[in-house]
């Protein structure tokens, strides 16, 4: 049914033909936007008693229903989840489709003109010299300026644009964009992503996407984005229900139709687009992939900056639960920004002196509503509070060490020294909440999050002596074995998550610090001898253990690791790896694959998502027969965990065998 139209409008949005919530709140938010007089009109149809429509008879409503069936429904006007039988003359088991309205913003669309803009000089000289008109409405809003009817495409009457969206709007529904799984797989992928995604990045309003899911108006962009995020994290025996035979394809599938849903444009509300453009960035595309994990963020950070979120003091909000959602927008693409940044070794899209932005409190991240359907949407922890806060906090130190230890050009005089930089870190530990402490927590997700945590923590002191660590000399030893420690450090929390079966679900930038820790582990293997050696080939193995569970979850860069093993001297990659290991398949996959040494790569397979935003509405939902979307092979069977370490005992190769210029280019990668 077409969305119902408000049942009394402000004048000002009356005689602009715009949607009015003047029956919710007064002033309406279009007029609070615009610093305009509220004012409801006298409806022109007079006051006087008027009769209710009297219900017709049974037979007669019957009929009226039969013909509600009949007529019919365009995919923008629906708002039900509907099961079709047929279509296509395909049955379709488990699929579900959803054809909803993009969500709408509330109020006025604005754009954000910055302070260098010369609009905003004016608007200052106007209000110095004005007291009331225009100049000085605009005034108080000053860096959010409202966009004309005329030019907002969200309430055009081109005839030839609707045209092209309802055409755009058949096409995605016939390539599948709009079909989801059934409820029973449905909710168990969301139930993975509020138990562990959202904790980490708090981006979406529990309260109001339990609410939107309820009543069937969320955004099929969004939804699509937090699926595959759930099929990405949950267990083993929820996605076995799914009937997909990879957890590849699973990810390809639902990553492809919400691309599919912004590439068309379709979805009109700018902070659903931030939402889930941040969820699309966890898509780990291969070393040729354009649209990788930075394509993603960096247009969600350039949208977000043009909403003015680097300068949020500057600006004002309608009320406080909308600015403490825009902050940890914020916060979550500065974290994931920097710490692909460091990790590729590229330039970071967000910079300090850019952004006027608050740190995060308690209160920005504290739920103020609780949800009725707690097993799917989960419900807010004690622990879940202080993370996003000591993991931004942590951001802006690892924003520091980068631009100081790993810059193109010689650092400047003033830069921050290392020593200063080794003051703060000590200084956030010191000062971190009971519920993020090590060793004090029981339930798994308090673990999960400590670990997750210092993990983060350890690796900022990795990057900060790693140097020092690679090429030590006589005075800089002491302060290299500091990088050492701090992956050491790392590796038992590696083993108390391992032990806790809780790695699988950890994001993947605890992929990066647990090869950072494997590097350092190695090189060090490769230094010592005896007793000292076997600790340093243990603690590697559990670092390799680590990212097998997280290959679970995410795709590992293959080729990466097999360029790592050709790093490395022989005897210490004959102790990691077998020399020919034959990978089993389940029964039904095919025949089992020999995957030898030299067998690393998943191959162009990865890249192939063009037919997946097809196989949706052609095929059944359930993943059977052969397929071109693969995993990559899997490289765990590779490493050879003897209990005896007869095969690293002996006399320990020379620094020099080991290529660490190569190595540390390597750690950038994964």
């Amino acid at each position: 049914m077409p969305p119902t139209r408000a049942k009394k409008a402000c004048t000002t949005c009356n005689r602009r033909r715009i949607r009015c919530n003047v029956m919710d709140r007064q002033p309406c938010a279009n007029c609070v936007a615009l610093n305009t007089q509220c004012e409801i009109g006298v409806s022109r149809r007079g006051k006087y008693p008027r009769n209710k429509i009297r219900r017709g008879t049974p037979q007669q409503q019957q009929g009226h229903a039969h013909a509600q069936i009949l007529t019919p429904v365009s995919a923008s006007s629906a708002s039900l989840w509907r099961t079709p039988a047929l279509e296509n003359n395909v049955h379709i088991n488990h699929a579900e489709r959803i054809a909803l309205k993009p969500s709408l913003a509330q109020t006025q669309q604005t754009v954000f003109l910055g302070e260098s803009s010369p609009l905003t000089c004016v608007i200052d000289e106007g209000r110095s010299r004005s007291p009331k008109g225009y100049a000085n409405e605009m005034s108080k809003t000053r860096l959010h300026y409202p966009i004309p009817e005329r030019l907002d495409a969200n309430t055009t009457r081109d005839e030839a644009l609707r045209a092209h969206k309802s055409a755009m709007e058949d096409q995605l529904t016939r390539n599948g964009a709009f079909a989801f799984p059934s409820k029973d797989i449905r909710e168990p992928l969301l139930q993975a992503y509020f138990t562990w995604f959202h904790p980490c990045f708090p981006i979406l309003d529990r309260k109001v996407i339990h609410d939107t899911y309820k009543n069937e108006t969320i955004s099929p962009l969004l939804l699509q984005s937090m699926l595959f995020i759930g099929v990405s994290l949950c267990p083993d025996i929820t996605f076995a229900k799914t009937g997909f035979q990879t957890r590849y394809r699973a990810k390809v599938l639902f990553h492809s139709r919400a691309r599919a849903i912004y590439d068309a444009d379709w979805e009109s509300n700018k902070i659903t687009k931030l939402q889930a453009l941040f969820l699309l960035s966890f898509w780990r595309g291969g070393p040729n992939e354009e649209r990788d994990t930075r394509f993603w963020l960096e247009v969600g950070i350039c949208l977000a900056q043009k909403r003015g979120m680097h300068v949020m003091l500057k600006l004002s909000f309608q009320s406080g639960r909308e600015e403490m959602l825009w902050k940890r927008i914020w916060w979550a693409y500065y974290i994931r920004d920097q710490q692909s940044s460091a990790a590729l070794g590229l330039p970071s899209r967000i910079r300090d002196e850019d952004c006027d932005v608050a740190m995060l409190e308690p209160k920005d991240i504290r739920d103020e509503e609780s949800v009725d359907d707690q097993a799917v949407f989960g419900v807010q922890r004690a622990e879940h509070i202080p993370y996003p806060i000591e993991m931004a906090k942590l951001a802006r130190l690892l924003r520091a060490i980068v631009s100081t230890q790993y810059v193109p050009r010689e650092p400047t005089v003033n830069g921050i020294s290392r020593e200063t930089l080794h003051a703060q870190l000590t200084k956030w530990e010191s000062h971190l909440p009971a519920e993020m402490k090590l060793g004090s927590h029981s339930t798994p997700s308090a673990i999960f999050l400590t670990g997750l945590l210092h993990m983060t923590y350890n690796n900022l002191y990795i990057l900060l002596y790693r140097p020092l660590f690679l090429h030590p000399t006589t005075t800089t030893e002491t302060q290299g074995a500091i990088a050492l420690e701090a992956a050491t450090r790392s590796t038992r929390i590696i083993e108390d998550m391992l032990s806790h079966n809780l790695v699988q679900h950890g994001p993947n930038h605890l992929i990066t610090h647990a090869f950072s820790t494997l590097c350092i582990h190695t090189i060090n293997c490769c230094r010592t001898t005896g007793t000292t050696r076997k600790l340093a080939e243990h603690r590697a193995r559990l670092c390799l253990l680590g990212l097998q569970e997280l290959q679970k979850s995410w795709d590992l860069e293959n080729w990466v690791l097999d360029l790592f093993f050709r790093c490395l001297d022989e005897s210490t990659a004959h102790s990691l790896r077998s020399v020919d290991v034959v990978t089993p398949v389940p029964e039904g996959r095919g025949e089992r694959r020999d995957q030898g040494v030299g067998n690393l790569s998943g191959g162009a397979e990865r890249n192939d998502t063009t037919s997946a935003i097809a196989a949706d509405n052609s095929q059944p939902w359930q993943d059977t027969g052969p397929t071109d979307l693969t995993a990559p092979n899997d490289w765990y069977g590779l490493f050879n965990f003897t209990d005896d370490y007869t095969d690293v005992l002996g006399t320990s190769s020379q620094p020099d065998s080991l290529n660490l210029q190569s190595l540390e280019f390597l750690y950038r990668f994964l």
